[in-house]
């Protein structure tokens, strides 16, 4: 017997709808208006916790989890590669995340 869908998880599937536009949204605003960018992850994060979605390791890098701004690569963030490890720090609260990696090298082994 197959499970029959519930209502809510249409409602999850129109939340993940929602987050992924709002980031698009995020991304096209970034580099005009930043604090529409940053509100849209606000959104994301309300939407996310409301529903109880998780977000896909390439969305969570995309903001600050401290502050919850917009987070994009040399013009909202700094991002540096230290011992294994690529150090991104928020500018508005100073935040950093250090996310590791397997270099090429590492990977061939």
């Amino acid at each position: 017997m197959s499970r029959k869908r519930s209502v809510k998880d249409d409602y999850k599937a129109i939340a993940v709808e929602r987050i992924e536009r709002l980031f698009e949204l995020a991304e096209r605003a970034s580099e005009k208006r930043p604090e529409l960018s940053d509100r849209y992850v606000k959104l994301v994060w309300k939407i996310s916790t409301r529903y109880n979605v998780r977000l896909p390791t390439t969305l969570k890098r995309k903001f600050c989890r401290k502050c919850l701004s917009f987070l994009r690569p040399g013009i909202s963030c700094r991002v540096r590669i230290q011992s294994g490890c690529v150090v991104v720090t928020c500018p508005r609260c100073g935040h950093v995340a250090r996310l590791p990696f397997k270099s090429k090298k590492q990977h061939n082994k």
